[in-house]
């Protein structure tokens, strides 16, 4: 029987531990021998042709193209892949079988009397440089594949080629790295791959997931860094790369692996948008309440406001503020959003809160003359508040949000409000601005009537704690009821698709707000489900900026479709945490992950 190397026996030499940075783009850890791969494989060069000789080199060309074409055919049928990663071996056909990607092969050969090897390298070359100068990281990688076919045409034209032969569980380093030669070498003998270039979405790392194959991008310099007999230990959950690891090392990341304790993530630099590993961005914005608060969501990269509580203002003067007030604190507030915009919530408060002790009260305030109800039942001090946001708003970038919508008629009631201030103020010589009219959406019948209400609104928000309460028919601060209050009911995560899915649709930005949307454990769900705007506060968002800067958006829509199959909470919640804990523990610290626990059902 053949012994297994040791950890210990696995290491080339004894050198310093080195770490490298890097990107995951295939879950896992491998720990391995280096093999590296430079360049290609193919040894051609220009050679000029008669004209004589042009028809035999095209025929010699098509000759080759159907050669390839049986080559990729085969990689695609006798290799057992899913249709997902079966699709990658067809678009390389169907990149080869491009009628134009011929034409402009045999134009070259006949135009330029060369050989049609040369031919296949300047038109692909020209393929190449196109990809590859897209700004779209998901399409700029399509030119590995480019580069894939002209391999197999080079190779069924004669180009010298030498079989890969790689020892079991070596670990590919190369600069890039293309789908034919992972086939090639096929999961039995790749332990994990390190390239220097790539992306989450690049085909390569699409089979990789596929095949199982532990896999980072994105390290500098990697070949002038290691050498084929090295030792590397990869970790494809957080991007981390050991050179000549420690003994200790190899340990402790096996034993990280196995637990939900892992390593602190890597601090996500706060300039620039923040993208999942495949490149979808999601916005952080910061609820605001003070300017202190947002000063320090700023500087940990939260782009403008999600949502200010006017109510806020209402607290502080101890009732409703005037005019002149208003208006200085929403300059003061639009002022700090900048470009990135600030969601100003009109009032939303209960009668209880604006009525003397001796008046009347609503028996069920979550149920009564509420949010924009109550504004549209005292409109006084709405149309003050109204003015003072037209004026606050010149040129400024400013939303103004309504509260507690339940229909259309709401929305087209304050839209007048807004036309009618508006016309006064401008007829009085005062300056107006064009404040963008958004609501929240919080109420199931904002849910069923969304399509509707987007014809009427430019933005959304959306209100996941009263969203919860009001769907589930739960008071979370009722303490004999709290525990049914459940973000992840099917009922809730089906209303949030709902929205996000109508959002998207009508091109309507979506801002998702509440305590969902601060909770990194959340994060991946709702990102699944659509949402590309977050709205926290500053507590929050270092945990959930991290969140999403490990996690794939591809990942989180197989979560989204998993949850939304369930049928109980427990087994939503419990889905949820198995795929999170399975894919994203190091993103979480252990105690995150074990508070995440379905309330017990009082019987």
């Amino acid at each position: 029987m053949k012994r297994t190397r040791s950890d210990s026996e696995l290491r080339s030499e004894k050198g310093l531990e080195t770490r490298l940075n890097a990107r995951p783009v295939s879950r896992g850890v491998a720990v391995g021998k280096v093999v590296t791969i430079h360049g290609d494989n193919k040894q051609f060069y220009r050679t000029p042709i008669r004209l004589d000789q042009v028809e035999r080199e095209v025929a010699r060309y098509r000759t080759a193209h159907k050669a390839a074409a049986r080559q990729l055919t085969k990689v695609g049928t006798t290799l057992e892949y899913s249709s997902s990663s079966a699709a990658i071996f067809d678009m390389h056909r169907a990149i080869l079988e491009d009628s134009t990607l011929s034409e402009k092969i045999e134009s070259a050969i006949a135009r330029n009397h060369i050989n049609a090897e040369w031919a296949v390298k300047l038109v692909t070359d020209e393929y190449i440089a196109k990809y590859r100068a897209i700004p779209d990281e998901h399409f700029r990688d399509r030119y590995i594949d480019v580069e894939d076919v002209a391999d197999q045409l080079q190779t069924a034209l004669g180009g010298k080629r030498h079989p890969i032969r790689i020892p079991r569980g070596s670990i590919i380093a190369a600069k890039e790295l293309r789908p034919s030669t992972i086939a090639e070498l096929g999961s039995g003998h790749l332990g994990g791959i390190v390239t220097e270039s790539g992306g989450w979405t690049s085909h390569s790392f699409i089979l990789a997931r596929e095949l199982d194959i532990p896999a980072v991008t994105g390290v500098r310099k990697l070949l002038r860094r290691v050498k084929t007999g090295d030792t590397i230990l990869l970790d494809g959950y957080d991007g981390t790369v050991f050179l000549n690891p420690e003994d200790t090392t190899i340990s402790s990341i096996k034993a990280s692996r196995r637990s939900a304790h892992r390593p602190a993530p890597k601090d996500v630099p706060v300039n620039g948008s923040i993208n999942t590993l495949d490149g979808r961005e999601v916005k952080i914005r910061a609820n605001f309440d003070i300017a202190a608060s947002f000063h320090q969501a700023k500087k940990l990269g939260a782009r403008g406001i999600g949502l200010f509580r006017s109510e806020y203002l209402f607290n502080r003067f101890k009732g409703f503020p005037g005019e002149a007030e208003q208006i200085k604190a929403y300059r003061e507030i639009a002022d700090y959003a900048g470009a990135d915009r600030a969601r100003i919530r009109t009032f939303d408060l209960s009668l209880s809160q604006i009525v003397e002790r001796s008046a009347r009260r609503d028996k069920n305030p979550a149920l009564g003359l509420r949010g924009i109800r109550l504004s549209l039942a005292h409109q006084k001090h709405f149309r003050t508040q109204i003015r003072a946001l037209l004026q606050a708003s010149v040129e400024r970038e400013v939303d103004v949000i309504i509260p507690m919508v339940s229909c259309v008629d709401e929305v087209r009631t304050v839209r007048s409000i807004l036309n009618e201030e508006c016309e006064s103020l401008r007829n009085r010589g005062i300056a107006v601005g064009a404040p963008r009219l958004g609501a929240m959406i919080e109420l199931p019948a904002a849910v069923f009537t969304i399509e509707v209400l987007l014809e009427e609104l430019d933005c959304i928000c959306i209100g996941t704690n009263d969203l919860v309460q009001y769907t589930l028919g739960v008071d979370r601060d009722n303490e004999t009821v709290a525990n049914l209050f459940r973000s992840l009911h099917p009922s809730v995560l089906k209303a949030l698709k709902i929205v996000l899915d109508a959002a998207a649709k009508k091109g309507v930005p979506a801002v998702v707000c509440g305590e969902m949307a601060g909770s990194a454990f959340y994060i991946p769900i709702l990102v699944g489900l659509g949402a590309t705007e977050l709205s926290m506060n500053v507590n929050s968002i270092t945990r959930v900026r991290r969140v999403i800067a490990g996690i794939a958006y591809e990942e989180t829509r197989q979560l989204r479709n998993r949850v939304l199959e369930c049928s109980t909470v427990e087994e939503t919640e419990s889905t949820a945490r198995s795929f999170i804990t399975d894919r994203w523990s190091h993103l979480f610290d252990g105690e995150q992950l074990v508070a995440f626990k379905s309330p017990v059902i009082a019987s």
